[in-house]
């Protein structure tokens, strides 16, 4: 369930659950009865809101991840992204802003459910 993966992953980055609801703008209380699995059902909005505040892609705070080696460290992926900016053409980054700029619109225009359909 998903309160005991929250538990667990607060655990693990040593957060009181004062800590965690100041980082991800979620009430102490509405954590609290998440991890003792009273509210069971969060919407994505605050999925999106706990994986921020730990850090991590909301697949890891879902559990949906068979081998969690399969996915990398935000740091290693944004050294990888880092390396490939570096090596490309004006050209390129010209598009690469471009697309980046669509990317950020269709989230200021669309709920998360529906942007997922366009990344």
């Amino acid at each position: 369930m998903i309160g005991q993966r929250v538990r667990e992953m607060r655990m693990e980055k040593k957060l009181s659950l004062s800590e965690l609801a100041e980082r991800t703008k979620i009430t102490k209380s509405y954590l609290s009865n998440m991890e003792r699995n009273i509210s069971t059902n969060p919407t994505i909005d605050v999925i999106q809101k706990l994986a921020s505040g730990f850090k991590v892609h909301p697949s890891v705070l879902l559990n949906w991840v068979e081998n969690k080696k399969e996915l990398r460290s935000t740091s290693d992926s944004l050294i990888d992204i880092k390396n490939k900016i570096n090596s490309m053409s004006n050209e390129q980054l010209e598009k690469l802003n471009d697309y980046i700029e669509v990317i950020e619109w269709k989230r200021r225009k669309l709920p998360l459910s529906d942007l997922i359909k366009f990344i």
